[in-house]
């Protein structure tokens, strides 16, 4: 298996086939990622397809020496944060999208089982208290619960020291805690 090292260089040297490598190997998580930060399965989408294409576009500055998936998932941050500060407030934005979220998908619900539909129901519950959350906790408790990143790689995604990851780790679960008892 090639590494992300190698993968890199040969798309630097124009290699097709090692960008395609690349987007496989990443594709699920940051998906995932961008469909977390979103919370709109179209959205997601477009900020997936421009993710790549600014990776792209900066792979001839990345540091081949760092870790490819932090520098990855930090364009895509980067880029949602950009994006939605043109638009509105966050708090609208939570609104608008409220609507329009389904992080979790069921294709058939007849045919699944009892203990699913309630694993789908905590789900949806979980993302409707992650939505009302304020912005800055959204990230880091995606990034170390979802993607299982550690405080350093989450530091470096968002581009904060280490004591804020920790912070705002520790405040957000602290509000989503609460959130979750005036929820339910």
């Amino acid at each position: 298996m090639m590494t992300d090292k190698q993968l890199v260089e040969g798309c630097k040297s124009g290699q097709q086939e090692h960008l395609e490598l690349l987007i496989v190997r990443y594709r699920d998580d940051l998906y995932r990622f961008c469909r977390h930060l979103t919370l709109n399965r179209q959205d997601a989408e477009d900020l997936f397809q421009e993710v790549w294409v600014r990776v792209l576009r900066k792979l001839e500055k990345y540091d081949a020496e760092r870790p490819f998936k932090p520098w990855l998932f930090q364009v895509a941050f980067n880029m949602y944060r950009d994006h939605y500060r043109k638009w509105k407030s966050v708090y609208a934005l939570w609104t608008w999208l409220s609507s329009d979220s389904e992080l979790i998908q069921i294709r058939d619900p007849a045919s699944l089982a009892e203990e699913d539909l309630l694993r789908h129901e905590e789900h949806r519950f979980l993302e409707e208290c992650l939505r009302s959350l304020p912005k800055r906790y959204l990230a880091p408790l995606v990034l170390y619960y979802y993607e299982e990143f550690s405080y350093e790689g989450i530091a470096e995604v968002l581009g904060v020291p280490l004591g804020t990851v920790k912070s705002r780790l520790n405040q957000g679960k602290r509000l989503l805690h609460t959130l979750m008892k005036e929820m339910n």
